[in-house]
């Protein structure tokens, strides 16, 4: 069952990425766009490792593997395009937005507090730490999803555009996290499939509703 979640969610990685590289890289689309959609390629790598790990000994290395750093380098890229791109478009680091960064502290917050949820009871070893590297760069990520949804929005309506975008990425991070959860614990199948499941619904929608909020940069 589990090999079959897995190779669901490298599949539908692989579609989100495929159509990603046919929309946006036929033309010279935006970096800021070029970054999310190596985000799911990332993503898909990751997981394809996973699911010949599966594929060939039955389970997951419980510890570093290579899957992680597509895991990591997914959610880089999510937090390059945000930080690298958008950020300071639409924050010039001003007192006017010291509240937003404030509040916007929540998403990494809980993130964090989610991986002490599995590092306490286990205590420190190479599963839990290898979680807490993968958990840095998802609270990095975070941090700029959700200060995109709240920010105040600048001339043209750029934000409001992909804050669809920013809230489906941010219910990603928060989807991996709990990941960590049912796994580090071994709870019951049934939940492993429900964050499988809905992280699919997720990479299938990344591209289609980025490109929707960036059509109306040009409209």
């Amino acid at each position: 069952m589990y090999l079959y979640l897995s190779l669901a969610l490298t599949i539908c990685a692989a579609i989100g990425f495929g159509y990603g590289l046919f929309r946006f890289f036929r033309d010279q689309s935006a970096l800021y766009v070029r970054m999310i959609i190596f985000a799911v390629g990332c993503a898909m790598l990751g997981r394809l490792f996973e699911t010949l790990q599966l594929l060939v000994i039955g389970e997951l290395y419980n510890g570093f593997h290579v899957g992680i750093l597509g895991i990591i380098g997914s959610f880089l890229f999510l937090f390059s395009a945000n930080f690298g791109q958008m950020d300071s478009i639409v924050d010039d680091g001003s007192s006017e937005f010291l509240k937003t960064r404030i509040i916007s502290l929540a998403a990494p917050l809980v993130m964090v507090a989610i991986w002490c949820m599995i590092a306490i009871p286990k205590g420190l070893n190479e599963s839990t730490i290898s979680l807490g590297i993968e958990t840095l760069f998802i609270a990095l990520a975070s941090y700029f999803h959700l200060k995109h949804l709240i920010i105040k929005d600048v001339a043209f309506g750029l934000i409001r555009s992909i804050r669809s975008y920013n809230l489906l990425s941010l219910i990603y991070a928060f989807l991996c996290m709990i990941e960590m959860v049912v796994e580090s614990f071994n709870l019951p199948i049934v939940w492993i499939a429900i964050v499988y499941i809905l992280q699919c619904a997720v990479l299938l929608a990344f591209v289609p509703v980025l490109e929707r909020g960036v059509k109306k940069w040009t409209t």
